[in-house]
């Protein structure tokens, strides 16, 4: 008895992981495995990572507030004390930088929301109506493209600045007006992937079975849009990112807050004087955000798309 004991263990034991190792992968588990063979996106999703543990941690990481002035250490270079050195004020650029990714991270993260927001809406709205409501929709849309969108958005800034010269409004009025006019590029993708996904067999077989349009549109649509969805918001948050520092070096930002496009401005000023290292560290954190969120787009786009898998 005990002889066969062992045996027929090692036999259900074999059975158990034949069984396991046949059972279905999921979309989005074998998207992730994908991803995790991505070691660019992976160096992507690090680079991210490292900024929105500043921002968290902001309040242990940085060694003094980034307000605090001191004439008495104005213009130091980088130091033990000082690792990216002082401006011209005597503020720590380094905590400058520390406390600046809190203010882009908002502003990122809030435009990303806002305008894929409206994205998704017109996007599937038109995309699976068609028709006359496809048609208005699209002209709509085109009338947000052919604008000039930044000069825009610099008189927009600059005619509430003038309204509310204490800065009413600050990082959320730039996040409104951004995420206002940079939704039309990516509604017209999603428009364009719905009218693919509808012609789909099991939505038409949906139809057929008498399903609502909401259920359609919400069980079948939306879920097989979603890898398009998640990678143009990782590239709408590097967008907002750069518009924001791009918006703040022209002096159109909120001075009441703390990024890195208002330390770029701040740094140019006097970059005559030498002090280098108060431009050029703000500009690096800006780049390596700006290029964690491509790669980690590039990244999910190649793990998420159906056309792409092996």
């Amino acid at each position: 008895m005990s002889r066969d004991k062992h045996p027929r263990d090692a036999d259900i034991k074999d059975a158990a992981r034949a069984k396991q190792a046949a059972k279905p992968i999921s979309m989005w588990g074998l998207a992730w495995i994908r991803f995790k063979r991505n070691k660019v996106a992976l160096a992507g999703l690090f680079m991210i990572g490292y900024i929105f543990f500043m921002a968290v941690f902001a309040d242990f990481i940085a060694p003094y507030s980034a307000k605090a002035t001191d004439l008495t250490r104005s213009g130091l270079p980088p130091s033990w004390q000082y690792p990216f050195g002082t401006d011209v004020i005597g503020r720590d650029v380094f905590s400058g930088v520390v406390y600046g990714a809190q203010a882009v991270l908002i502003v990122g993260f809030g435009v990303a929301a806002l305008s894929m927001g409206i994205s998704i809406v017109i996007g599937i709205v038109s995309g699976y109506r068609g028709g006359l409501v496809d048609e208005g929709l699209m002209r709509f849309t085109e009338i947000f493209l052919v604008l000039p969108f930044f000069l825009i958005l610099l008189v927009l800034l600059q005619v509430f600045v003038r309204l509310f010269p204490s800065g009413f409004g600050g990082l959320a009025m730039i996040v409104l007006v951004l995420g206002l006019f940079s939704w039309p590029g990516n509604a017209r993708m999603i428009r364009g992937e719905v009218l693919s996904v509808r012609e789909f067999e099991y939505i038409q077989a949906a139809k057929c079975l008498g399903a609502s349009r909401n259920r359609i549109l919400y069980r079948h649509v939306l879920p097989n849009i979603m890898y398009l969805v998640i990678v143009l918001t990782t590239l709408q948050v590097a967008f907002a990112v750069l518009t924001e520092a791009a918006i703040s070096y022209l002096g159109f930002g909120d001075p009441n807050s703390i990024t890195w496009g208002q330390q770029l401005t701040d740094a140019t000023t006097y970059i005559m004087r030498g002090e280098w290292w108060a431009l050029i560290f703000p500009g690096i954190f800006i780049s390596i955000l700006v290029l964690g969120f491509n790669l980690l787009g590039n990244g999910l786009r190649d793990a998420l798309d159906p056309r792409l898998r092996e």
